[in-house]
């Protein structure tokens, strides 16, 4: 293995292939402390060169590699935190993972200090952290980070400048560009007799002096610090450093940009990418090699706008998709869904810039096929996560679980969903560490086993045209919400008809945020006392949302929001401006429409779930916590289900963590009448049991789930906006593990209206109504009904419910109804009686006869 080391560091360049077949070389495993030692020199320089040379996904691989052989083989006199823990680390902020590169400093500062190693060497842990801080938007954490550093060196040491070339990159992030200038014009010169071994970080300070000056339009002096960036890797690191040396020649590229020289910025990014190794001899980029990086998402984006400028948008839209692709390939490289959904913001930045390009062309031509690839952006950004756990559920449903990798992975996951529990009813979170801990090991499995299954398309992406065909023939409204515009899909037939740019995305959103807050989150009483302005509002959001579409008498319509659409329901949406002081005959868009929704077009075709055997299960809880008196509404809601479905009801303390997940993997419908809120600084959405919660995070993969969750509780549909993947709610978790449709509410829901929609609900699935038009009947037999009182016909009082998935008919087994078979058997009696009694007085007739005669 040394041998082999010594060879390759010669030329790093040329070698590497060759030493990353050392693995297979080997006649033997090691088996003394001396070759464990040189196998994690072997795997830890693997990293590292590949590193160099820009391949940052294979050296994770390798530093990962290392790690676990270190905990596996204890080779405790090994230098982990700096040969793999830091570089690991650092490698997971450069791509977006912060969590486990925290994780992994963390336990690199707690274990320096146990060891009392020298402080400059904690000091430089800190400085890392700082990174992952400042990188997740954590600035407060960042500068605590940086003082802790600080403190623990002399000034002007090398990792006294290295920390504070990272304050100046804290307070450049923070726009306080004045004092991130003086900070680092001031590190600068305290940079002397450079070296090769010290020459990286006055390049590094080089660097962000240049993003300084460019955030300061001072372009001539951001060019002359990058070029003087350049110039330092050009000299000491020759053919390594590829990374920086890209970021570099991509930064100079922008300031061209900014001159307005787009043929001039083109050249520096062209030697971006040659940098990089991804283009062929005509500097074309060679797709299969595109590989996830944050360099090569900002180097195609720059690309995109500097066709734009030259007036060549279809080449513009070819490289946002480049940008896209990259950007996805960091995304397939972590399992934690947290670090997805915040990449997913990201990718929603690129994805508008596409949309905005290839609406523009088609505006010119009319050229219908570009309508595809503006659906397949909407697409790539909503609910991307929820349809990573639908389809990662399904595919290890059907892998083999005897293979010990899943039963680490559950015995994994359970520990984490104990620990979040506890971490949640605790005060104060003394789980975090063993969280993050689990975490971590769970993240490694779940990579062996995507590695191990390759059979399984773990990253399964359906193209639009096999998506438009598997789609019901309904008509689908799909929105997406950017920063500058909301685009409007309108699909017809299972064939993209059009698609809006509706304008003023800023305060469309901010209309629509007020209208949800002021009228529907804090109660009625807005509504019920400015009904003239709340009738105003609806409309204005109506006009807003579905401008330029004409809706048919009568039409069924999937809405697919996006953002702060999705906490509106499109029911209660008022379509006329001429108000009238009579509620019971507002112009409510349920009277014309029947709405149903989806969290995307992919996740609402993709659960295949197994459908359970038994009909119905409800789980009810009619007393409020130390309160012996019932909950009247859950309690007529229970009754008037009873009479109408038969199936398993169960109440109070019959309702439980066990009969609840009992019930899920049993029922077609599962009915859940109690309790919902958002538990913990992640805004968790819980279900309340009374004794017991279930969070959305238990609710782990299962072979088998309902057709359709009822949740009457308040706020089911509601909960935390991840930008770029959607709300995460209570129904969405349902969703995720294999549920195709959730009844949900978006409010607060009033108990007695949700237990007649209800009731009414469940009469028309007795009707043979599919589960969509059963709730749309319900609403509207509540507006069809005499109220007590002409407020009761608003909408928050009966347009909390939404229906959330795939509509379908559920046949359930109508209740038996004792009352008329009672009658029958009380008619039957009577019947057999008088039919008693006319024989006897037969009989005794006939014999009264016989005895005269």
């Amino acid at each position: 293995m040394y041998e082999r080391l010594d060879y390759v560091s010669l030329n790093p360049q040329q070698r590497l292939l060759f030493l990353l077949e050392t693995q297979k070389k080997l006649w033997r495993q090691p088996k003394s402390q001396d070759e464990y030692y040189a196998y994690l020199d072997l795997l830890n320089t693997q990293g590292y060169y590949q590193l160099l040379a820009g391949n940052i996904l294979a050296a994770i691989d390798s530093y990962e590699a290392a790690f676990v052989y270190y905990k596996k083989n204890k080779v405790a006199s090994y230098d982990i935190v700096e040969y793999t823990l830091k570089p690991l680390s650092n490698n997971y902020t450069r791509l977006g993972d912060y969590e486990r590169a925290l994780f992994l400093q963390q336990k690199a500062v707690n274990f320096l200090i146990q060891t009392k190693d020298k402080p400059e060497n904690i000091a430089a842990v800190y400085s890392n952290m700082a990174i992952s801080y400042r990188s997740m938007g954590n600035f407060s954490d960042a500068e605590k980070s940086i003082k802790a550093g600080l403190a623990l060196v002399k000034p002007s040491t090398q990792v006294d400048i290295i920390l504070n070339n990272i304050l100046a990159d804290i307070f450049f992030d923070q726009r306080a560009y004045t004092k991130a200038e003086k900070l680092i014009e001031t590190n600068i010169s305290k940079q002397k007799n450079i070296k090769s071994e010290n020459g990286y970080w006055l390049m590094s300070a080089y660097t962000t002096a240049g993003n300084i000056y460019l955030a300061l339009n001072k372009a001539q002096k951001a060019d002359e610090y990058f070029n003087k960036a350049l110039s330092i890797l050009n000299r000491y690191d020759s053919g390594s450093r590829l990374r920086e040396k890209a970021n570099i020649l991509t930064q100079l590229g922008r300031i061209k940009l900014l001159q307005n020289h787009p043929l001039v910025a083109l050249q520096f990014f062209d030697k971006t990418l040659a940098t990089l190794k991804i283009v062929d001899k005509n500097n074309s980029p060679i797709i299969s090699k595109i590989y996830g990086d944050n360099k090569l998402v900002e180097v195609f984006e720059q690309m995109a706008n500097a066709y734009l400028l030259l007036k060549r948008p279809t080449a513009a839209f070819q490289h946002i998709k480049l940008a896209l692709l990259s950007a996805d390939k960091i995304r397939s490289e972590f399992a934690d869904d947290e670090t997805k959904e915040r990449l997913q913001a990201d990718l929603k930045v690129i994805a508008e810039r596409g949309i905005d390009i290839s609406f523009n062309l088609y505006q010119q031509t009319r050229d219908k096929s570009l309508l595809i690839g503006i659906l397949d952006l909407a697409e790539q950004s909503k609910a991307r996560t929820l349809l990573d756990q639908i389809n990662r559920n399904q595919l290890l449903n059907e892998a083999n679980k005897k293979d010990s990798l899943f039963i680490k992975k559950q015995a994994l996951e359970r520990a984490i969903v104990y620990n979040e529990k506890q971490a949640l009813e605790a005060k104060e979170n003394e789980n975090a560490k063993t969280i993050a801990s689990l975490k971590y090991d769970l993240a490694l499995i779940n990579k062996q086993i995507k590695q191990k299954y390759k059979q399984f398309n773990f990253d399964n992406e359906v193209k639009v045209p096999t998506l438009l065909s598997a789609l019901p023939s309904k008509r689908i409204l799909e929105y997406f919400v950017g920063k500058n515009a909301i685009y409007l899909i309108d699909i017809k037939d299972r064939k993209i008809d059009d698609v809006i740019r509706i304008e003023n995305a800023l305060g469309i959103k901010s209309a629509i945020k007020t209208y949800s807050d002021i009228y529907f989150l804090h109660g009625p009483s807005a509504m019920l006392n400015a009904p003239k302005e709340f009738f105003l509002a609806s409309n204005k959001i109506y006009q807003s949302v579905l401008k330029g579409i004409n809706l048919t008498k009568n039409e069924a319509v999937i809405i697919v929001p996006d953002e702060v659409l999705g906490y509106i329901s499109f029911d209660g949406l008022i379509t006329t401006n001429h108000y009238t002081p009579n509620i019971s005959t507002w112009p409510f868009l349920i009277k014309n429409t029947a709405i149903t929704y989806a969290f995307s077009l992919k996740t609402l075709t993709a659960n295949k779930t197994a459908v359970n055997s038994k009909d119905f299960a409800g789980l009810f809880i009619t007393h409020q916590k130390n309160n012996n008196k019932p909950l009247k509404a859950v309690q007529d809601e229970a009754d008037g289900i009873k009479k109408l479905i038969r199936g398993k009801f169960l109440f109070n303390e019959e309702v439980n963590a066990k009969t609840f997940i009992d019930a899920f993997e049993e029922s077609r419908i599962l009915h859940i009448g109690t309790h919902a809120y958002l538990s913990g600084n992640s805004q968790e959405p819980t279900l309340d049991f009374g004794n017991e919660k279930i969070f959305l995070f238990e609710l782990a993969a299962k072979k088998s789930a309902p057709s359709l969750v009822v949740l009457s509780a308040c706020r089911t549909a509601d909960g935390l906006l991840a930008n770029g993947e959607g709300i995460i709610s209570l129904s969405r978790g349902f969703n995720a593990i294999g549920t195709p449709a959730t009844i949900a509410g978006l409010w607060n829901v009033n108990d007695v209206a949700a237990s007649v929609i209800t009731g009414n609900f469940y009469k028309h699935l007795v009707a043979h109504k599919s589960n969509g038009e059963a709730l749309h009947l319900a609403k509207l037999d509540w507006l069809n009904a005499n109220q007590t009182t002409d407020a009761f016909y608003l909408p928050y009082y009966w347009d909390s419910l939404i229906y959330m998935g795939t509509d379908q008919q559920i046949d359930v087994q109508p209740a038996i109804n004792w009352g008329l078979w009672a009658g029958i058997g009380v008619g039957l009696f009577f019947i057999i009686v008088v039919y008693f009694i006319f024989r006897r007085h037969s009989f005794l007739s006939s014999s009264s006869r016989r005895w005269g005669s």
